[in-house]
């Protein structure tokens, strides 16, 4: 019974720790810093001194500063001056969209006309003269349907283009609009103003704040409350209905030199506070954990004038010296930069790092964590190239360029015995026992509860590198993939000590090439990535088939490197890029939009994706590692694709027209129109960098062209005709700008136009009018002169039929003649060839007969030797035969008639057997092939041969049957040698 309650509760305490472990996993999200673009003078070609911005409906920013306004859509700086070239040091944008604008001794409106370009319109007219030296427009809010301008001495507020003013004691120090009230400060302390009846209402007394001076109000902790925030740093809780104010807390000592410049609480409920010293201070919503470290430790300027949340959740710095862009918003945030990372792993509330500089381990970290380079250390034992992190029997192991490596509290030691190693495996089936791949084959690891893990020998057989590699479901097979020399499937002996089968494939076996393959496991089969598709391995027909499902997911024109299960999701690397699919789905779709931004920058065939839980996913790079989260919705927000500007040359004119973008009619262009520039953006991203677009011209593109980070396009030589300019963005978190279009006509030159192309109809038609009755009397005299030739033609030709007649006949009679002396020639050289055939049955015959012979002397029966004496002389009857001889001589002299024609023209005293032994010679025949045939030895031959020689007076070393051959060949005989016989 004890021993059932003790088995339980181990049972419990084993499943509460796996509980904890995965729970801790799951609540885990690690978050890095902020990335903080900055905007220096190269960008905005400005001043550096900025003191205020603001946003419009469309996404657009404006900057004061002491150029006047630096306007921002995105793309394009467009600077905005005021009538007196006075900085600008308050801006506002009313509920209509209207933008408001404060300079010293001026204020008025920022406007963009039709064209796209930003102008200022002053509103001075609409204060008294007397009320215009106001000097510096500090504060600007819009409150009880006015438009409230604070200057230090005055309040000037304007409705329905009435302006009022209300001139100040001695100083309006501050003024905010809260609730649809506004809330001035002057030296007697702070006051709500009714701008209806231009009265104040004493809200609190100066002392109240210890004579401090305002920066802000913000909303309180509590519901009811606010929060005051002086430039010394000091937190008032203000209670607006019983008017008490209460010290909270102070953000900077007694004694420092620094000062709060501004403050705001963002949509998150954070507090964002501007120092003059200490660039921002950043409080949780409670207003607790003041945080001054390496998060906006990144500015570019340590004085802040202004802070401000745009609608995408950015806030933005305004400096003394530039802008700051800190995207508190971005799903995406840097952990730990200026390594390669190639493996992370959670363990123990650490975050482990392989780098090629070594192993790096974070400070314990739980729940919602931010991570900084700084909170990470390397191991100084580990430093180096490390290539895998894993965790086997609850101990954390490290492969690395040096070998293998145990990390524990206690320290890191190393196993001796092996160098090079990339990633450890367990082997299915066995307890305790792993394999160790290393750069040059495979070692057996083993554990013991004991002594740990121990590397207990090299796996004879196979000495590839090992960094990818996969057990399959039969015992001891594993698949290897080698990144050039294709895949190897080998098999270990049941003792783990030496490998018994490698089956090595290339390019057979249905692979494509042997180059880029790598193995995974997906939904439960084994597959193979590779240039052209993803494959599995038929064993049946020992060959690599396509993939379909996946195949047709990814394409075959990028390699898919990396391929992985986690939850629901399939993770992949797909060429240079990374994302992930829902791997149930029906018609997934490849999600990389949130990952583009890290395109090119990943370890080929290594690259690191490590999912934490279903939100927090972190990525690897050769730059550093990135934390995602995935329940970024990038396409909550309505980003608007805007055409900033259109514009045009005529012609080869250097003057440039430009076009009313506003319209939503055709605009039509002259014909001479060239070089037609649209520029456009999406100012509403909330990644403003590395903004993408894609366009078409309908009318003249077939598709839309690919993405593209330039923010303009130019078309030439536009042909006349109506086109349609469509573009569309995103950004590289995956936001999707609307399409914006731009309709226009280029216009046909004048000898295009309706009324000339009218003209020129009627001057068509009466040419041909009267063409056509040019051309109707010219056929009547062509066609009498015609009737008559056509008389004499036909007499002409019907002599000449006649005469052709006669010509053919004669033709065919040639013809015919000519096919009957082929046909004889043909059958002529058919005898010939039957003759030869005739020679070689005379030498079998001989040959027979001379066997015969033999076999009469050995034949002892006197019947069988009368038998064999009648077959010798029937042979003997037939050799004696000399008919074929006439029927070859016949048919000789009608193939080669010439020949001996000019032989007895140039030897008349050749004999007919010397005439016969011309002809065989002539024909090539061996002595022996003629002696066949006319039954004589072949000695007999070879002196007639000799004899012929002298009467042709031919001399021993020259060729008998090339001498023939010349005779056969000469048109006029053989004159120098007939002169020589005789």
């Amino acid at each position: 019974m004890r021993f059932k309650f003790m088995l339980l509760l181990l049972v419990l305490l084993l499943s509460n720790t796996f509980y904890n472990l995965n729970a801790q996993t799951d609540s885990l999200f690690i978050k890095g810093i902020p990335r903080v673009i900055h905007y220096t003078k190269k960008d905005f070609q400005g001043s550096t001194q900025f003191w205020t911005v603001c946003q419009d409906e469309e996404g657009v920013l404006y900057f004061g500063n002491n150029d006047g306004a630096l306007v921002f859509d995105g793309q394009i700086w467009h600077k905005v001056s005021l009538p007196n070239n006075s900085s600008i040091r308050s801006l506002k944008v009313s509920s209509r969209g209207i933008v408001y604008a404060g300079g010293f001794n001026e204020l008025g409106v920022i406007k963009k006309d039709s064209f796209g370009k930003y102008f200022y319109e002053s509103l001075l007219n609409l204060i008294p003269i007397e009320d215009r030296n106001f000097e510096n427009i500090w504060q600007i809010h819009e409150a009880q349907g006015h438009m409230v301008f604070r200057s230090f001495k005055m309040l000037i507020a304007i409705a329905n283009n009435t302006a009022k003013t209300l001139p100040a004691n001695r100083s309006y120090t501050f003024s905010i609009s809260f609730d649809n009230k506004l809330f001035v400060q002057d030296e007697e302390g702070i006051k709500s103003l009714d701008l209806r009846s231009l009265s104040f209402t004493h809200l609190f007394n100066q002392d109240q704040f210890n004579g401090e001076e305002l920066i802000t109000l913000i909303p309180g902790v509590a519901l009811d409350e606010v929060l005051a925030i002086t430039k010394q740093g000091s937190f008032y809780r203000i209670n607006l209905n019983n008017r008490s104010t209460t010290l909270w807390q102070k953000l900077l000592t007694e004694k420092s030199n620094d000062l709060v410049t501004c403050a705001i609480r963002s949509s998150s409920g954070s507090i964002y506070i501007g120092t003059l010293r200490s660039k921002v201070i950043s409080l949780d919503a409670n207003g607790y954990r003041i945080s001054t470290g390496a998060t906006f430790s990144g500015l570019q300027d340590n004085t802040v004038h202004n802070l401000f949340e745009s609608s995408e959740g950015n806030i933005w710095a305004v400096l003394n010296n530039g802008i700051d862009c800190i995207d508190v918003k971005s799903p995406v945030s840097l952990l730990f930069e200026d390594a390669s990372i190639y493996d992370v792993l959670p363990y123990k509330n650490k975050i482990y790092i392989a780098t090629n500089q070594g192993v790096f381990v974070s400070t314990p970290v739980s729940g919602k964590t931010v991570l900084t380079k700084e909170r990470f250390v390397n191991l100084n034992s580990l430093r180096g190239q490390a290539w895998s992190l894993q965790k086997f029997e609850d101990q954390l192991l490290c492969s690395h360029d040096k070998g293998i490596f145990v990390i524990s509290d206690k320290g890191v030691s190393k196993l001796p015995g092996v160098q090079g190693i990339w990633k450890i495996i367990p082997i299915k089936g066995e307890t305790n026992q792993y394999l160790a791949c290393s750069y040059h084959g495979l070692f057996l690891l083993s554990y013991d509860s004991k002594a740990g893990f121990k590397v207990v020998h090299k796996i004879e057989g196979f000495d590839e590198s090992c960094r990818d590699i996969l057990q399959s479901e039969a015992p001891g097979v594993f698949w290897v993939c080698h990144g050039y020399k294709g895949v190897f499937k080998i098999k270990i002996d049941a003792a783990l000590k030496r490998i018994v089968g490698v089956e090595h494939f290339k390019d057979q076996n249905g692979l494509p090439s042997p180059f880029n393959i790598n193995v995974t496991r997906w939904n439960d089969e084994i597959v193979f990535t590779t240039n052209a598709g993803i494959y599995t391995y038929d064993a049946a027909k020992n060959k690599f088939l396509l993939h379909h499902f996946l195949t047709s997911l990814f394409g075959k024109e990028l390699n898919v490197r990396r391929l992985f299960q986690y939850s629901d999701k399939t993770w992949f690397a797909h060429d240079n890029e990374v994302g992930y699919f829902k791997t149930n789905e029906e018609k997934p779709e490849l999600q990389k939009d949130l990952f583009l931004q890290l395109k090119g920058s990943f370890n080929p065939s290594m690259e690191c994706i490590v999912p934490l839980n279903q939100k927090n996913i972190l990525v690897g790079t050769t730059t550093g590692l990135y934390a995602f989260d995935l329940s970024y919705n990038a396409s909550a927000r309505n980003a608007k694709t805007m055409i900033t500007s259109a514009s045009f040359k005529e012609d080869q004119s250097e003057n440039t027209s430009m076009l009313d973008i506003a319209t939503t009619h055709v605009t039509k262009l002259p014909h001479k129109s060239n070089n037609i520039i649209f520029h456009f953006s999406t100012p509403a991203f909330q990644n403003k960098l590395n903004v993408q677009y894609s366009y078409w011209l309908e009318g003249a593109d077939n598709k839309w062209s690919d993405w593209s980070e330039a923010s303009f396009r130019e078309y030439n030589l536009l042909s006349a005709g109506s086109y349609i300019f469509h573009v569309k963005s995103r950004s590289l978190l995956g936001e999707k700008g609307t399409e914006a279009i731009y309709r226009f006509e280029i216009l046909p030159a004048w000898y295009q136009s309706s009324w000339a192309i009218a003209f020129y109809i009627i001057i068509g038609g009466a040419t041909i009018f009267f063409t056509i009755l040019l051309v109707k009397r010219r056929i009547r005299r062509e066609k009498e002169k015609t009737l008559r030739e056509e008389r004499e033609k036909r007499r002409v030709l019907e002599l000449e039929i006649e005469r052709m007649k006669l010509a053919g006949e004669k033709e065919k009679i040639l013809k015919d003649k000519e096919q009957l002396e082929e046909d004889v020639i043909y059958k002529s050289k058919e005898l010939v060839n039957y003759t030869t055939l005739l020679v070689k049955k005379r030498e079998l015959l001989i040959e027979m007969q001379d066997q015969l012979k033999e076999l009469k002397d050995a034949v002892k029966n006197e019947s069988s030797r009368q038998s064999v004496r009648e077959l010798l002389k029937k042979i003997n009857g037939n050799l004696q035969n000399e008919e074929h001889i006439k029927v070859f001589e016949a048919n000789f002299e009608r193939v080669h008639h010439d020949f001996f024609t000019k032989l007895k023209a140039n030897f008349p005293d050749l004999t007919q057997k010397e005439l016969q032994l011309c002809a065989f010679v002539r024909m090539n025949l061996t002595n022996k092939e003629i002696a066949s045939i006319l039954n004589l030895s072949v000695r007999g031959i070879e002196t007639a041969r000799y004899r012929l020689r002298k009467r042709l007076g031919m001399s021993h070393e020259e060729d008998m049957s090339a001498f023939l051959e010349k005779l056969h060949s000469t048109p006029d005989g053989f004159g120098e040698f007939a002169e020589l016989s005789v």
